[in-house]
């Protein structure tokens, strides 16, 4: 590899209201060499996705200002960020927001608590 090449890390956007759990899966996926920006609501995630362009979008379901199925419909239906890959991630085990979530476009919804291993392994499956 020349040396001025620059390996570009891969971004992931997670939206995730829930403090010590954002901290974990970025330190873990910071590990693995994904650069991660993490953001404590749902009122900037739209203009933040615009503005970073990241590979990949993990997605709390229950988010203050604006909740996850939300965010989804609304970065699904733009066309410059429409096919950026969304895990959504929550507490919430009910098969119709299961249901709803995939409708809307996510690749993979990951229930709480979830093993930090576990989501890594599907985040690289999603990017493969």
């Amino acid at each position: 590899m020349e040396k001025d090449q620059v390996i570009r890390k891969r971004k992931i956007l997670y939206a995730e209201d829930q403090e010590a759990i954002a901290r974990l899966v970025e330190f873990k996926l910071s590990q693995e060499g994904f650069e991660v920006i993490i953001l404590n609501n749902g009122g900037n995630v739209f203009n933040k996705v615009k503005e970073l362009k990241p590979d990949l979008i993990l997605l709390d379901l229950m988010l203050p200002i604006k909740d996850g199925l939300a965010i989804l419909e609304e970065l699904k239906s733009n066309e410059n960020l429409k096919n950026i890959p969304v895990i959504m991630l929550s507490i919430q085990g009910e098969e119709q927001k299961i249901e709803q979530a995939f409708k809307l476009g996510v690749i993979d919804y990951i229930q709480k608590p979830f093993a930090i291993h576990d989501l890594s392994e599907r985040i690289h499956k999603a990017l493969a």
